[in-house]
């Protein structure tokens, strides 16, 4: 069926590396969408939709080849993997946790893994991604493939092929023609300054079990958002980084004064003409804001702060020089560069344990996916209610919140180490942004 297994090698780009390489201490490698379906999706249909999908999207039929310069080679056991399994729940959001805290084998499992869980009355879609092949905004584009082509093919999937999408160097290169960018000549190693570390309630340095915590917007809830970023010129992300701000400047028990660090992703893609890669894959650049705490400031106040920093910071490029290093990353040796990961992070471990008792650094992250469709999914007839998506788990010191709107309802959360951090810390992070939003908001 499809594309030939063993016949197909892809270039590794260097944002594929970095990703790939997070395994070392960083991350845990893994984005996750949760989609509620309204009704029943037909199973034969949906194994075949995703066999069908890594035809249309090759990376996530293929193995990365660790070699000096890496490489995705096309599976040869393509059609005897198991993309998609089922399963009948009487407790769907315990079956959802459970896929969830499951993690992929990073060495053996195909890029993409998926459920449907079956309960009394409707259907919930489950889909685990390797991010060493895409990044979160890559995952949307495959959730709308396995969308297009369930609803292309017949019934007895006979009769459709999906035309095949390759992605190599263009991308990169478009994106620095665009921008007018020399990549040999603009990179700077020092533009960035060094990041503002924040006091976290850190338990241990933890094991590699991850569990996860999610807060969920009612679409009232987000319409007010929405009307209040329009009315104050800002973004939902501006909103999302002050209320982030506030509610770690109250965990954290932040003094006055002291300019802390948020970092954000930014999606590369806006850098090209049409904001759209050749095929699905890794292109996310980040910024970061530096912000003070202020004495008794109102919401207002902190947000007026940052959208002029925000400001600032998007009239210079962000996110070029993370594109720049990821070029300087494809020509390293790999072997090299993945020894060398290793030793880092058995350091930072070593380092991180010695250091987590009674709390311990931390570098917080927003990434924000905005829309993960403008208009209802569907498949075939049956349409896709509700949607949010897990972003990967974060080792400390590093902690990861992953926003994202479907439907008019929004979805903010966490991805963590289960003993890194306690449950109830993050809930009260979770919470108190929340707070933050919806009683500001009004």
């Amino acid at each position: 069926m499809g594309l030939k297994s063993g016949t197909m090698v892809l270039p590794a780009n260097g944002h594929d590396i970095c990703n790939y390489l997070a395994r070392y201490g960083v991350a845990n490698c893994q984005i996750q969408a949760v989609l509620g379906i309204s009704g029943r999706l037909d199973y034969d249909r949906l194994k075949r939709t995703f066999r069908l999908s890594v035809d249309a999207e090759p990376v996530f039929g293929c193995q990365f080849v660790e070699d000096e310069q890496p490489y995705w080679k096309r599976r040869d056991n393509i059609d005897d993997l198991e993309f998609c399994a089922f399963e009948e729940a009487e407790n769907p959001e315990d079956a959802i946790r459970k896929f969830i805290e499951r993690p992929l084998d990073m060495d053996n499992d195909p890029m993409v893994k998926a459920k449907l869980i079956r309960s009394w009355t409707d259907d919930i879609l489950c889909i685990k991604v390797n991010h060493a092949c895409c990044d979160g905004t890559g995952v949307k584009e495959y959730i709308r493939t396995l969308a297009d082509i369930y609803s292309a093919m017949r019934n007895d999937g006979s009769c459709y092929i999906p035309e095949s999408r390759i992605a190599g160097r263009k991308d990169q290169d478009r994106m620095f023609d665009n921008l007018g960018v020399d990549p040999e000549s603009a990179w700077n190693p020092f533009q960035d300054a060094p990041w503002v570390p924040w006091p976290f309630p850190w338990k241990s340095y933890g094991d590699n079990d991850i569990t996860y915590t999610i807060s969920r917007f009612t679409e009232r809830e987000f319409r007010n958002i929405k009307k209040f970023a329009k009315k104050n010129g800002a973004t939902i992300n501006d909103l999302l980084l002050t209320a982030y701000y506030r509610s770690m400047f109250e965990l954290c028990k932040v003094p006055c004064g002291i300019p802390m660090d948020i970092s954000s992703t930014i999606d590369l893609r806006r850098y090209l003409p049409g904001s759209r890669t050749n095929a699905i894959r890794n292109f996310s650049g980040g910024f970061t804001t530096r912000i003070p705490r202020e004495q008794d400031e109102s919401f207002k106040g902190t947000l007026y702060r940052i959208i002029y920093t925000v400001k600032a910071i998007m009239e210079k490029i962000p996110g070029l020089q993370n594109a720049l290093g990821a070029e300087r990353v494809e020509k390293m040796n790999f072997i090299l560069l993945r020894e060398y990961m290793k030793t880092l992070g058995e350091l930072n471990e070593t380092a991180n344990r010695r250091l987590v008792f009674g709390g311990g650094l931390c570098y917080p992250g927003l990434s924000n996916l905005g829309l993960i469709s403008d208009s209802i999914i569907t498949f075939g007839k049956t349409a896709v209610t509700d949607a949010y998506i897990i972003g990967p788990a974060v080792r400390m010191p590093g902690f990861l919140l992953l926003a994202g709107t479907y439907n008019n309802r929004m979805s903010l959360g966490a991805a963590y180490y289960l003993n890194s951090v306690s449950s109830e810390d993050v809930e009260k992070l979770l919470d108190k942004i929340r707070k933050e939003l919806i009683e500001n908001c009004l």
